[in-house]
């Protein structure tokens, strides 16, 4: 008898595009998903879904008690940031300072220094794990990974320095958002 061989499983690549197309055919997204750039690649990924929205209520929230919230900083959903010159993200919600605001106004393209992505059952880790060193390189200095199968929140100070919070843990944005902690049981308390 002789034995088979499998030819060896070979993934199909993706079609590149420009920057351009990109932003003329898939800027907006769709009914539940969005895209992002990467050098030249198309990631779709779904949107937050309205079941969620209580994480960012919750987040909110706290956040119009922080010092940044009187000085006029604002916690954004799907803001469109340039991570680097070939990659276009746009993070479930992110901290702009005033300062950055009128910039932006200006015409700059300023990064946010803090950075939350809810993460769902669908989001493929290499493109999760990948994009935590992508927003670090452009200059985000805290990142929130938030699980809400699981309630879990992970931070980020760093690609290395990940610190767990569950249950009764106080997550924390400080410095870069002054005043800016919340129970991680809070942020996942159900109206």
């Amino acid at each position: 008898m002789v034995a088979m061989r499998e030819a060896p499983y070979k993934e199909k690549k993706p079609r590149k595009i420009s920057i351009q197309t990109f932003l003329e055919k898939y800027r907006k997204g769709g009914p539940g998903v969005k895209y992002e750039f990467n050098n030249g690649i198309i990631e779709k990924t779904e949107t937050m879904k309205l079941k969620e929205n209580f994480i960012i209520q919750n987040l909110r929230t706290v956040f119009t008690e922080t010092p940044a919230y009187k000085n006029r900083g604002s916690l954004e959903c799907e803001l469109e940031v340039w991570t680097s010159k070939t990659q276009w993200r746009k993070p479930d919600m992110a901290y702009i300072t005033l300062e950055q605001t009128r910039a932006a106004a200006d015409g700059a393209e300023p990064m946010p220094e803090f950075v939350i992505e809810v993460i769902s059952k669908n989001d493929e880790v290499n493109v999760v794990k990948g994009k935590v060193y992508e927003y670090f390189k452009a200059g985000v200095k805290i990142l929130w990974h938030i699980f809400p199968d699981f309630n879990r929140v992970e931070i980020y100070r760093s690609p290395d320095d990940i610190e767990v919070c569950s249950g009764e843990k106080v997550c924390s944005a400080e410095p870069v958002v002054e005043g800016f902690k919340i129970v991680a049981k809070a942020i996942f308390k159900k109206p």
